[in-house]
Order: structure tokens, then C-alpha cells, then sequence
């Protein structure tokens, strides 16, 4: 059954949790499908998870639609959450222009990041459904990241301009929203005083769903996060194949007799003739 925004707000409405997770190509998706995902919120994180991007700022429209397009051939069931890009979204224009695209390639939703209210009621007039961001803001905020300062509404200013953007948010049509490192307690108040759907990462238990990077759950980074579990750790065991894999080359212990190919006898020595005919080495 394919996963709508209606079937989200249900579960929502249920106080079942929405479980969601990033994926950038079509392996990963056809996993997530096969584990019954909720969601997939391709994000701008691709570009320093997957493509070497120093910092999510890097990310273009043709990065976002090329990845797109690979996952959405995996998609059967998810509801798939799009990014727009840094930049793609700049005057309410753009951003209409750049979501219709991502909309056509077959994202269920655009997100984009900040409390940008023109920008909302410019897609909600095209009926586009949107995911908010607010919080820690990644696209605009690399200079406070840089400085370690990654949560977001620790103090009462940044709480309340939290609270009430998220309510002005809601207010005017958000359909889901990523709460980003905010302390749990004031997603807390966020979640219970907004008709919109709310999915934390690193923002507390009381959000009404929550999404990882699939990178940091598989664990494939060097860098650890306090956000996210330590389900598995896939990286040295990856790490220790490949180094088994080079070593068993290098001794010719790798490929076997019944890792190859056979011909049949007498197709061989009909080659063979040949070969000797033209003067080819056997």
C-alpha cells in the first residue's frame, strides 16, 4: 500500500510513531522498501554522506534531481520527502519552479528549511505538500556548526522564536516538519501545539516521528552522533572485506576453480585448433 500523507496523519492522529530515514540511491530504497519504511526524506545530506561536499551548501538542483530519480525507481510503498536545495528556494518563485520539478520526478513533498512563511504560502497555493525544517538549520547555519553550537533552542529567545515559528508554520499549511537538535522538552511543546506532523532527529522522543541518516544507523561514518544509536557497525567490518579481498588476490587464492567460467572440452580444443592456426599463443 502506497504510504500518502493522509496515511501519516493518520498514524499521527493514532499516536503511532512514523519511522523515516534517508536514502540516496536505489539499493538503499529497495531495502527500505523491503523493511516496510515510512518514509525517505532524500535530503541535501547527500552531499557530505555520499558525494564528498564539504558542507551541505555545495548541493545543487541537478545533484537532488539525478539522486531522486534513482530512488524514486526503487519506491513502491514510501512517501517520499524531497530537499530543495541551498539557493533553489531564494524568492517564492524559485522555489515553486524547483518543487514542481521534484514533484514531477516523484517526490511526494519539498522541504525546505527556516521559519520562510512567503515561501509556504507560495507552494501551499500550488497545492504542493511541504515539510518544514526548523531548528538547527544546516543550509544556513554552517558558520554556528563550525563552532560546535548545534542545538537550537536552549535558550528562552531561541525557544519561543522556535514555538512560535512553528506555529506560524503550521498555521499556515505545513504538512510535516523536521525539529532538528532541539531539546526535548520544547519539542515537546512544539509537538503538542501544532496540528502538523513532526519528525525529530536528535529532538526527543515526543515528536511524531523520527529520521536518521542511513549512514550514521548502518554505521558507516568515522564520526559518531549522541542522536543516534549504535545499532550495528558496518564500517570496519567493510573495511576488513575489502583487506581480505586484496590479500587473497595478491596470493591467487581468489577466483577458485568454481568461481569461474567453463567451457566445454570439445569446444576448447576446437579453439585451440583455431589458435594454433593463427598463430595465437595457448
Amino acid at each position: 500500500m502506497k504510504k500518502t500523507l493522509e496515511y501519516l496523519k493518520e498514524k499521527a492522529k493514532n499516536n503511532q510513531k512514523i519511522s523515516a530515514l534517508t536514502a540516496y540511491d536505489y539499493p538503499t530504497t529497495k531495502i527500505l522498501e523491503e523493511a516496510k519504511i515510512d518514509m525517505i526524506i532524500l535530503g541535501d545530506s547527500v552531499g557530505t554522506n555520499v558525494l564528498g561536499y564539504n558542507n551541505e551548501t555545495e548541493v545543487t538542483l541537478e545533484d537532488i534531481i539525478h539522486h531522486t530519480k534513482a530512488v524514486y525507481r526503487a519506491i513502491k510503498n514510501i512517501f517520499l520527502v524531497v530537499d530543495l536545495p541551498f539557493q533553489t528556494y531564494d524568492t517564492p518563485k524559485n522555489a515553486v519552479n524547483n518543487a514542481k520539478k521534484l514533484i514531477a520526478l516523484g517526490a511526494d513533498a519539498v522541504k525546505f528549511e527556516g521559519i520562510n512563511l512567503p515561501v509556504l504560502k507560495a507552494l501551499k497555493a500550488e497545492n504542493i505538500p511541504v515539510m518544514c525544517h526548523i531548528g538547527l538549520n544546516p543550509q544556513h547555519e554552517q558558520e554556528r556548526m563550525q563552532r560546535g553550537k548545534v542545538a537550537k533552542g536552549k535558550s528562552l529567545g531561541e525557544a519561543t522564536e522556535l514555538i512560535n515559528g512553528a506555529k506560524i508554520l503550521s498555521d499556515n499549511g505545513a504538512d510535516l516538519m523536521i525539529l532538528e537538535k532541539i531539546p526535548e522538552k520544547v519539542s515537546k511543546i512544539i509537538s503538542e501545539n501544532i496540528s502538523t506532523i513532526t519528525i525529530g532527529i536528535g529532538g526527543g522522543k515526543f515528536c511524531n516521528g523520527q529520521i536518521l541518516i542511513i549512514n550514521d544507523l548502518f554505521g558507516l561514518n568515522e564520526r559518531k552522533f549522541k542522536h543516534c544509536p549504535e545499532y550495528i557497525e558496518l564500517r570496519n567490518p567493510m573495511i576488513e572485506t575489502v583487506k581480505k579481498y586484496i590479500d587473497e588476490v595478491g596470493k591467487v587464492q581468489f577466483p577458485e576453480k568454481h568461481h569461474a567460467n567453463i567451457i566445454k572440452e570439445d569446444e576448447y580444443n576446437k579453439l585451440v585448433g583455431w589458435c594454433k592456426e593463427n598463430n595465437i599463443k595457448v
